[in-house]
This record gives C-alpha cells, sequence and structure tokens, in this order.
C-alpha cells in the first residue's frame, strides 16, 4: 500500500473504470491469452483461476 500511496494509485478503484467482478474470467482469460509470454517470466505458473483470484482480491 505504500507504493500505491506513493505513486499517487491508491484511491483508484477498478468499478469506477466499469470494471465488474462477473468480468473477472473474461479478462484473466483475454490477459493470458494476449500476454501470455509475460507469464513465463513469472518465478511460479499463475492459472487463470490464479488471475481471477488476484482481480478479486484486488476489486474495490
Amino acid at each position: 500500500m505504500k507504493l500505491q500511496k506513493n505513486c499517487g494509485v491508491d484511491t483508484l478503484k477498478m468499478s469506477d473504470y466499469g470494471i465488474k467482478p462477473e468480468k473477472f474470467e473474461t479478462l484473466a482469460k483475454n490477459v493470458k491469452d494476449t500476454m501470455g509470454g509475460l507469464f513465463q517470466c513469472d518465478r511460479i505458473e499463475i492459472s487463470i483461476d490464479d488471475c481471477i483470484a488476484i482481480y478479486r482480491n484486488s476489486y474495490k
């Protein structure tokens, strides 16, 4: 949170941009399809379910 606050993004909310929880699966699949190569740089494999969980835990 400190980094987010220092960067001035701590008050941003996905809901302010029209993102709804029912779209998390679609977003996760899209990011894996379009940016899948970036996922290969992670130390562990991140599944679509992991991505959905990240969205859920980050949602405001």
